[in-house]
């Protein structure tokens, strides 16, 4: 399984494609950068979208949503709880820190805890970890995690907008630092990490036992 981060600046989020290379098949994750970005990493690959995957329904991890679902036609993945985030701009926020009012169509897969999303040979799980928002979610497969706004690179995400809980955020963070394995962490913000890493060094990680 390969990833590959398509971060451009803008508002910071990362976009990932997660890349079954056996088969070509791909997920895009968090579409946050230009379209022509997207599109060129596609074609030269040669890959084939089976899925947009959300980690949450914030606005600064779907700017391009809608672009995305039509060029490749694929099926947009969020959890239940942040699925009216996608008609609403004020739980996207787009409203309050874009400007703009904008909505996209209802996502064609809503998810729950301990779905399993097969990407050509591989499994993704899906872990709900609650806190950002009511339906963040954390992508696991094989050795690679990718926590959205749950976990950074030595930090964690706010927990003060609509959605938000801190004690929810720290069940979440104790459900992740729980699993046997180094995971490689990819965040929707700032550098990825290790598990490992995270476990030793944040703080959040070392207190995460309720």
């Amino acid at each position: 399984m390969k990833i590959l981060n398509l971060y451009d600046g803008g508002w910071a989020a990362n976009c990932y494609i997660l890349i079954d290379e056996p088969s070509g098949e791909c997920a895009i994750i968090d579409p946050s950068v230009d379209i022509s970005r997207i599109e060129t990493k596609i074609k030269e690959l040669n890959l084939s979208v089976k899925y947009i995957l959300l980690t949450h329904g914030h606005f600064d991890h779907m700017l391009t949503l809608e672009e995305v679902r039509n060029l490749t036609k694929a099926p947009v993945c969020i959890h239940k709880s942040d699925a009216p985030a996608l008609t609403n701009p004020d739980i996207s926020y787009f409203r309050h820190f874009a400007g703009t009012d904008t909505v996209f169509e209802n996502a064609e897969i809503l998810l729950s805890d301990n779905d399993d999303i097969t990407l050509g040979k591989s499994h993704i799980k899906v872990m709900h970890t609650p806190g950002h928002t009511f339906g963040s979610v954390t992508y696991i497969i094989d050795d690679i995690m990718i926590t959205g706004d749950t976990l950074f690179a030595g930090d964690i995400g706010r927990y003060d907008l609509y959605g938000g809980d801190y004690l929810e955020l720290r069940k979440s963070l104790a459900k992740i630092a729980s699993l046997e394995g180094d995971y490689r962490i990819f965040p929707g913000h700032g550098n990825s990490s290790r598990l490992s890493k995270e476990k030793k060094e944040n703080i959040y990680l070392k207190q995460s036992d309720i």
